[in-house]
């Protein structure tokens, strides 16, 4: 009688998978204080923003094929292409009237951006000085850019004061 009570409590015990760790537990670190939270002054679409805010409207428009070039710009980044990189290549693109994404295309092909300024006769150096410039511009201009909170509205002060009134109306 007793080995079968014994069997069935070793049967109705829970297996040892059921103490695995399930993440919900609290350290002995929970309730310290973390870091401050920043803002993340170089992510990628601040700086597709920044870029299109330097390049006039039609040009980005033609060079991209696109009436939204900032999600152009972030889709172009998001998938390798360095920042001056894609300036260069936003150049030559404007220079040759060929597309961005023709250009972007055949960069690997041509051997990186030397070889394929080199057959669309642009000189290399001095586009990548150009771009490092265009480069330069936008990001001075990126915390123009940055998400910010608008969970708390403003004061706006009104004026009950009667409009001043100039020489000419008087």
């Amino acid at each position: 009688m007793r080995l079968g009570i014994l069997l069935s409590l070793l049967l109705l015990a829970a297996p040892a998978g059921a103490q695995v760790f399930l993440g919900a537990e609290v350290g002995p670190d929970a309730f310290s204080r973390g870091e401050p939270a920043t803002i993340d002054t170089d992510g990628e679409d601040a700086f597709a923003w920044a870029l299109s805010a330097e390049v006039s409207s039609p040009t980005l428009c033609a060079v991209f094929e696109s009436t939204a070039p900032e999600r152009e710009i972030l889709r172009w980044l998001r998938t390798g292409l360095y920042r001056q990189e894609l300036a260069a290549l936003l150049l030559l693109s404007e220079k040759t009237s060929l597309p961005f994404k023709t250009l972007a295309g055949a960069l690997p092909k041509a051997g990186g951006l030397r070889g394929l300024a080199r057959q669309h006769k642009a000189d290399a150096m001095a586009l990548f000085g150009e771009a490092g410039r265009l480069k330069a511009a936008a990001d001075a201009r990126m915390p123009l850019f940055l998400a910010v909170s608008t969970s708390a509205p403003a004061e706006i002060e009104v004026s009950t004061a009667p409009p001043a009134t100039t020489d000419a109306e008087k």
